[in-house]
């Protein structure tokens, strides 16, 4: 049985989908297009019930490419049932997609999510009376809390019923909508809520940035000191472990010691600052506050000709560029959407946090702030970047609707999944891409010599170091660099196989290195992400461009150092 879960953003189908599978539930991309779907399986009864989680849209027609996934899906796919999930606090606006997916004519279960925070706002929904009009089960729910989901799997081996066909245009079903909001809302005196008196904090014009700030340095904060006891208990165990099956002798026990454990290791070493840097984004984006900081940034975000719809894969690419490229296609303004493209991989993602960690551990006394400023100073180049764009490239207005969800205090077990789902793509990486390019280092640095200057990465290394030069990076650092075009844990790998020593660089040199990586070519895989978005041409555009800023950066903070020097 394949049930397809439908809603607008923001209405909690993550926690529903996670509540109905227990966690057990894929990530992957639609066939032929790179927009993330979600599958889930689970056993009600003993039957398989496949659950597939449809992008957050506000409507079928297909203006944007999320809404063409979705509404390709339905038709092509054709699920045995819909689950169509609303935000119970915004029901009329919710309505409209349900009036639409009416006219497929599929089963429908309609979920009134999140009626806790409605009964909060004085709001309480006549979910009989609503069943009754669209001819569905209407069943209500607190994904977060495991409130309703027994009742809603019961409705779901059911099959559902198919909707009655409420309006044939536009202009019918946002009428009808309306109507029918105004039959089964009822509205109660209530309190001032917590939502209430959290948002006149936080979305407070004079505090609001500087609060979204301070947690932002609360975040790196975090991820830096307090994982930094389990960094140098992973470095420990890695150098002894490598050291000892390297001491076995022969080509086969130096390749797994020298090699795959050391050039793996050097990369893991770095996890708990992944995870941790997850954990505490997860918990901003699940409570609701991601949203309010949206909000925030729009009307600076605007000065740089972008909207509300282009800040999220730039928050998303603080963990990853690929799923964050992919994420503009929600966006659906072509203009902007190509200019968030190819601004996307200024964003400092996780992959490049363990070269920040490993240069600032040895050279820096702040390494919090530097990390913060590296991280601000990206975005700050992707912002100037999507203005000459704008300005040049891709001209045009920039109109954007934002809807806050109400604030949630995140589940436990959402926040680990959540978190769990973004760290396996690092692991993944490290047991495929990093133990391949750990080979191919091991094998470069030791033939045809041991000696790591005659070796192939030293003939490589000094073969392109001419073009770095007046930033006085010797080969080795070069080398790094060329293999961060695979993956930018390499930069590290690399880094540790060549036994380079960061401590013995001066400041500005490992600045200007931090800056370059932050900035340069993207990886492999955020550049097929880029082509499968935006095209071959943009996808080399995206390359040329990022090395020329890398470039000028990084010469420009070298030359500031040599003059203060």
């Amino acid at each position: 049985m394949k049930v397809a879960l439908v809603g607008n953003p923001n209405v909690g189908k993550t926690a529903l989908i996670n509540a109905l599978t227990g966690g057990n539930f894929t990530v992957g991309n639609f066939p032929g297009v790179t927009v993330e779907k979600k599958e889930g399986k689970a056993r009600i009864d003993g039957k398989e019930v496949i659950f597939v989680d449809l992008p957050g849209i506000y409507s079928l027609q297909p203006k944007s490419i999320d809404e063409k996934v979705a509404r390709d899906f339905l038709v092509k796919e054709k699920p045995d049932l819909i689950v169509n999930v609303l935000n119970a606090s915004n029901l009329e606006r919710n309505l409209y997609l349900t009036l639409e997916l009416t006219d497929f004519g599929v089963p429908m279960i309609v979920v009134l999510n999140m009626v806790d925070i409605a009964r909060n706002r004085g709001i309480r929904i006549k979910s009989e009376k609503l069943s009754e009009i669209l001819g569905v089960p209407v069943i209500e729910t607190v994904a977060s809390k495991g409130v309703g989901i027994d009742r809603l799997k019961e409705e779901i081996l059911k099959g559902g019923k198919v909707p009655k066909k409420l309006g044939n245009t536009f202009e019918e079903k946002v009428k009808i909508a309306e109507e029918i909001a105004n039959k089964v809302i009822e509205k109660f005196e209530s309190k001032v809520t917590v939502c209430e008196l959290l948002d006149e904090v936080f979305m407070d014009k004079h505090l609001g940035i500087p609060i979204f700030l301070s947690l932002m340095w609360m975040v790196f904060v975090f991820t830096y000191n307090v994982a930094q006891p389990i960094v140098d208990l992973l470095d420990f165990t890695f150098s002894v472990l490598a050291d000892r099956v390297s001491s076995y002798g022969g080509v086969v026990f130096d390749l797994l010691g020298n090699g795959v454990i050391s050039g793996v290791g050097s990369v893991l070493v770095f996890l708990p600052n992944i995870a941790f840097l997850f954990i505490a984004l997860s918990i901003l984006e699940l409570s609701g506050y991601m949203p309010r900081a949206v909000y925030l940034m729009d009307s600076i975000m605007s000065k740089f000709g972008l909207n509300g719809r282009a800040i999220i894969p730039l928050i998303m690419g603080f963990g990853c560029n690929v799923p964050a490229v992919m994420a503009t296609r929600s966006i659906e303004d072509d203009k902007i959407r190509l200019t968030t493209v190819l601004i996307t991989p200024f964003i400092s993602c996780s992959a490049r946090l363990p070269i920040y960690v490993l240069f600032v551990s040895a050279l820096f006394r702040n390494g919090s702030a530097v990390i913060m400023g590296l991280y601000i100073f990206g975005l700050a180049v992707a912002l100037i970047s999507a203005l000459i764009f704008r300005k040049t490239l891709f001209r045009g207005e920039a109109e954007y609707i934002l809807e806050l969800p109400p604030y949630i205090l995140p589940n436990v077990k959402d926040v680990l999944l959540l978190t769990w789902n973004r760290v396996k793509h690092f692991l993944e990486k490290a047991g495929t891409v990093i133990v391949a390019m750990a080979v191919i280092i091991w094998f470069i640095t030791s033939y045809p010599s041991k000696n790591i200057e005659e070796s192939f990465a030293g003939m490589i290394g000094k073969a392109v170091q001419p073009l770095f030069a007046p930033m006085g990076w010797d080969y080795g650092l070069v080398l790094a660099l060329i293999m961060g075009f695979v993956a930018k844990e390499v930069v590290v790998e690399t880094i540790g196989l060549m036994n380079i020593d960061v401590s013995h660089l001066d400041t500005f040199k490992a600045l200007a290195f931090m800056v370059f990586t932050l900035l340069y070519v993207p990886c492999l895989a955020t550049i097929s992400a880029i082509r499968g978005e935006a095209g071959f041409k943009w996808a080399v555009f995206s390359v040329v461009y990022s090395f020329t800023v890398a470039y000028i950066f990084a010469f420009l903070i070298t030359e500031v150092g040599y003059w203060l020097a």
